[in-house]
């Protein structure tokens, strides 16, 4: 009776003791969550969320390189002939001198007059010097209606081919058609070189190529 007794009682604390051991397990794990409840602190739902996106980095201001100041030069301009006094120009010269001096053809003329008609002024001895030097429009322009000794006693009027019958010689023919002002009737293609087709080619070449 005696052993059954010490049984029973053994086996009564061994299930006080295995009691025991849950009911601690059950307070440690009840602290263990109290102890995290308290450690997190409430959030307010209310409170705006804070932004977790970086601020962003500072734009650097843009930098403007300095304009480059272009300076453009003037464009030469062209020579102004002169009408110009040529009495203080030396003797001997050519009409190409003079057109390189800026001179007009005017005043290429009584330059010419001046040195008392230089042969090397007026090569066809026309009377009309520096014809092939200067544009024929200031040339016709001067001559027109002017008294020209190689054609003073040629009637008006005429064509080239009339010229021709005449035995004039094709400088003779370019003074009158100067003299009547530059007509039509002896430059038919109007490429201002009159009766190019009454004469010869060459004839008519040599005469503006001198």
């Amino acid at each position: 009776m005696i052993k059954r007794f010490t049984d029973d009682g053994s086996t009564t604390l061994v299930a006080l003791a295995g009691v025991a051991v849950g009911v601690i397990a059950v307070l440690l794990t009840w602290l263990v969550v109290l102890t995290m409840n308290k450690a997190e602190p409430v959030r307010d739902s209310s409170a705006p969320a804070r932004d977790s996106t970086p601020p962003a980095a500072a734009s650097a201001p843009a930098i403007v390189p300095p304009t480059a100041t272009v300076t453009v030069a003037p464009r030469p301009t062209a020579t102004v002939p002169r009408p110009g006094d040529v009495r203080g120009l030396p003797g001997g010269l050519f009409c190409r001198d003079l057109k390189a001096r800026g001179y007009s053809y005017v005043a290429a003329v009584d330059y010419w007059r001046g040195e008392g008609q230089p042969n090397q002024m007026d090569a066809d001895r026309n009377g009309i010097p520096c014809e092939t030097v200067y544009a024929r429009s200031d040339v016709g322009q001067y001559w027109r209606g002017r008294e020209v000794r190689a054609v003073a006693s040629v009637p008006v009027n005429l064509f080239c081919r009339d010229l021709v019958a005449m035995g004039a010689s094709y400088g003779e023919s370019v003074t009158y058609w100067w003299y009547s002002g530059m007509p039509t009737r002896m430059d038919a293609d109007g490429n201002g070189i009159p009766c190019e087709t009454v004469y010869s080619a060459v004839v008519v070449n040599a005469f503006w190529r001198q």
